[in-house]
Order: structure tokens, then C-alpha cells, then sequence
């Protein structure tokens, strides 16, 4: 016999952790179930390993239109409310306050950065601030140590750098929805969902031989919710393209987050140096680019269904050409990540290319590969307007389900992401969402 639930959550990585607690909190259905297939929340890209650990705010990433960092700062302003109310030692665990700041390298970029710094910016980062070399030399020594005396340097520096442990994070979310009265909560790890079933009235989970049905389901999958979405017979004339990313490792070289001007339209992040909020001692440089033809890293078995999230016709061919050929920027990102990932000589350019960019002063044997960390970005096609959607994506179903797919910012938009499906499952379920309570915890619903 079918176990019941009002909603269940299928992912229990960063979105469907922050999907369970707004839900909880803020909608208070009867009960809510978190279908989790490995043994734990945040084992995959919201693992501190994964990703590179940034509360994006939008004031260092110079590929963001103004409005996309009014919704991206809002999205942060949600996770530092969140985690002020934690207990100290948790907090810490979670989140830290750490220095950032995005640098231009020559006249092209500091162009790019003297554009950005308008009064529109300052207006919405009026704690931000444009450097100069003899500044950078007294908050990053090292990035303008060995550096060629007449190479030109900017850089804008940020008020509001963090670094976050999405792993950690999760945890918080998900024992803070546990505690809420009221509201039965079940957490299940090691449960696969096999395949769900769509109804008017209700929608069924299959895991592990056994039937969940609910009366709303929320697919937070990750890599694999376009999978579900695709077998469902949505979303047919989107595809998924799986960039995965590497970093490398140093000892501690610089004092914060050193972020590189990257272009915009361009869904790759350049290579960047960050501290790790679960080691002190280290600096890592990246990601790099690449194309991982999988839906989980280190899983070659997921293989096949990724390739069930891509339509190999003329119109997904014709859309991934016109990506790849048609941009000179993005041939050019392509092709440096592809030399990077050859053996012997791939760590010497992407030191010289990219890591002595930020840290001139650093050389090869410094310098040293991170096995087995770095995830994978669900980044998605769109074939109709033969061109790579930039953000995150969110599917409705017909009846009582939504697939989301988080590309940059991801993790940072956890809350906002989960405010928008709470508020929509609300109104499905006929509850009413407690408005009031959410603005005075996590701040106002609409950003500005």
C-alpha cells in the first residue's frame, strides 16, 4: 500500500533541503517526505568538494546584468538571514565572512570594469570599491608580487564576501524543517527514485519497490531533473549539456576570493582563486571546463542517462554547432580547457593561462591536481532559440509537479528558489503561505 504525503521532494542536495524547510516553515502542509538516494543531504555538487564554495552576490560577477545581481543579492540576503539565526558554532560551520574581489588584468579588462563601476552599480553595491595596484599589493600581496611593474591592474573589491559549506548548509536547513511543529517530516536516504507517475489528483514516486504518492512533487534533482522531466514528456526541445569542472591546489596564497573578469553570455566561469572554509591552509584555482558525457562526475554508469537528455537530431546538432563554432569566446574557453586536461603539459598552461594570472609568483611545483573534487553544472540547451540558458530553469508539469535545474548561481539561489515552488504549492494545495512570517525571518518576497 502506497505510503501518502501532501508534497515530496525528490533531491536532497542543496534546492531540495531549502525547498523542505520554506515548505515546512512557511506553507505547513500535513506532512512532506525528502527522497534522498544517497546516504546523506548535499552528497554531490552542493558538497564542499564540488563547487567553489561562493555566496554569490553579483557584485564580482561581471557577466551579470544588473537586474540578475538585484535577484542574486536578494538570494544571499535570504541565506545570511537564515544563518544569523543559527547557533554560532553552526553558523561557522555553514558560512564564513571571507575578503573577495573580481581583478582586470590589462586594458581590455579594466575597460570591462570601468564599465561595470556605474552609478547603477554603485547604487546597488554602495560598499563596493575600484583599487588600484598600489592598494592590491597591501590586501593581495601576491597577486601583485613577481607581476610585471607595467602590466596594468583594477580590480573592484567587495563588502560582502563569503565562502559557504553547501554540505553543511543542507544539514541546517534540513534539521530546522525536522523541528517544526506540526508539520510530520520524513527524511529518506538511500531511496532511488525510480520513476514517477503523473495524476490529476495525485502524483506517485516509485524507490526502492515501494509507491509515495503525494498531492505535489517537487523534482530537485539536479543533473537528473531534466531526466525525470524528459521521461514524463516534458521539456523535448531542451537538452543538457553536463560541464564539469576541476580545480587545483596550493598552499595558502591568497587572503580571499580572487574572481577574473569574464564575459558576458558566456555560462563558464573563469578560473578564480578561493580560500576553503573546511581547510585554511589551501588555495584552489578554478574550475576548468569540461564536457562531461555523465550525469554524476564519478559515476561512468550515468552515461546512458544523460544521453536520454539529449536529442541527437539536426535542430539539437545545429544548436550545439552554432554554440560552440559560432563564438569566438567560447571556442577559445573550449579549446584552452581541452589542452588543460592533456597530460604533462595540461598543468603547465593552465598555470601559465590561468593560475599565474592571479598569482605570478607561483610555480608548477606549487601547484598540485585535486583528485576526485569538482561536480558537474547542468547546463541546458534550448533548442527552439538555439542557444545555452543562462540561470536557472524550472519546468511545470500539467498537473501538481516542477522540475528545477539550477545552473549559475545554483546553491546561492536556494531560498529564493524554494520561494517561488512554496508559494506555488500553497496555492496548489489550497493552504495559504505565511507571508508575514517569511519577510520578518528571511526578508521581503519581491527583491528590488
Amino acid at each position: 500500500m502506497a505510503k501518502e504525503y501532501d508534497v515530496i521532494i525528490v533531491g536532497g542536495g542543496i534546492i531540495g533541503s531549502a525547498l523542505l524547510y520554506t515548505i515546512s516553515r512557511y506553507v505547513r502542509p500535513k506532512s512532506i517526505l525528502l527522497m534522498e538516494k544517497y546516504g546523506d543531504v548535499a552528497m554531490l555538487n552542493s558538497n564542499s568538494i564540488s563547487n567553489s564554495q561562493t555566496l554569490h552576490w553579483g557584485d564580482v560577477e561581471t557577466n551579470y546584468s544588473i537586474d540578475k545581481a538585484k535577484k542574486t543579492k536578494a538570494a544571499s540576503e535570504r541565506v545570511l538571514r537564515f544563518t544569523s539565526k543559527l547557533p554560532s558554532a553552526e553558523r561557522a560551520a555553514d558560512i564564513q565572512e571571507c575578503q573577495k574581489m573580481v581583478l582586470g588584468v590589462g586594458d581590455k579588462e579594466i575597460d570591462i570594469i570601468d564599465k561595470i563601476f556605474s552609478p547603477q552599480f554603485r547604487g546597488l553595491f554602495p560598499g563596493a570599491k575600484k583599487i588600484g595596484r598600489e592598494e592590491l599589493a597591501k590586501i593581495e600581496p601576491n597577486v601583485v608580487n613577481g607581476r610585471d611593474p607595467k602590466e596594468k591592474l583594477s580590480a573592484i573589491l567587495s563588502d560582502t564576501g563569503h565562502m559557504v559549506n553547501f554540505n553543511a548548509l543542507a544539514h541546517s536547513l534540513v534539521n530546522q524543517a525536522i523541528a517544526t511543529k506540526g508539520v510530520k517530516v520524513d527524511v529518506l536516504f538511500n531511496t532511488n527514485a525510480d520513476m514517477i507517475e503523473e495524476r490529476e489528483s495525485d502524483n506517485s514516486v516509485f524507490a526502492n519497490g515501494e509507491e509515495y504518492k503525494a498531492r505535489f512533487v517537487d523534482v530537485a534533482a539536479g543533473t537528473y531533473s531534466l531526466f525525470f522531466a524528459k521521461r514524463m514528456g516534458y521539456a523535448q526541445d531542451l537538452s543538457s549539456l553536463s560541464v564539469g569542472g576541476n580545480f587545483y591546489y596550493s598552499n595558502k596564497v591568497l587572503n580571499g576570493k580572487v574572481y577574473r573578469v569574464q564575459i558576458g553570455g558566456i555560462p563558464f566561469a573563469a578560473v578564480h582563486g578561493d580560500p576553503d572554509i573546511t581547510d585554511p591552509n589551501i588555495t584552489r584555482f578554478g574550475p576548468t571546463v569540461s564536457i562531461a558525457l555523465r550525469l554524476e562526475r564519478y559515476e561512468p554508469g550515468t552515461r546512458m542517462d544523460y544521453l536520454k537528455t539529449v536529442k541527437f537530431d539536426a535542430a539539437t546538432m545545429s544548436t550545439i554547432s552554432k554554440i560552440f563554432l559560432g563564438d569566438k569566446d567560447v571556442r577559445h574557453i573550449l579549446k584552452n580547457n581541452m589542452l588543460y586536461m592533456l597530460p604533462g603539459i595540461g598543468k603547465s598552461l593552465f598555470l601559465k593561462n590561468e593560475v599565474q594570472t592571479i598569482v605570478p609568483s607561483l610555480k608548477g611545483g606549487d601547484l598540485h591536481f585535486a583528485k576526485g573534487i569538482g561536480g558537474i553544472r547542468p547546463q541546458i540547451i534550448d533548442e527552439k532559440k538555439k542557444a545555452l540558458m543562462l540561470g536557472e530553469s524550472k519546468i511545470p508539469g500539467r498537473h501538481n509537479i516542477i522540475f528545477n535545474i539550477t545552473p549559475s548561481p545554483g546553491a546561492t539561489s536556494c531560498l529564493s528558489i524554494a520561494l517561488e515552488d512554496a508559494i506555488h504549492i500553497a496555492k496548489v494545495l489550497d493552504i495559504g503561505f505565511e507571508s508575514e512570517a517569511y519577510e520578518k525571518e528571511l526578508g521581503p518576497i519581491k527583491y528590488k
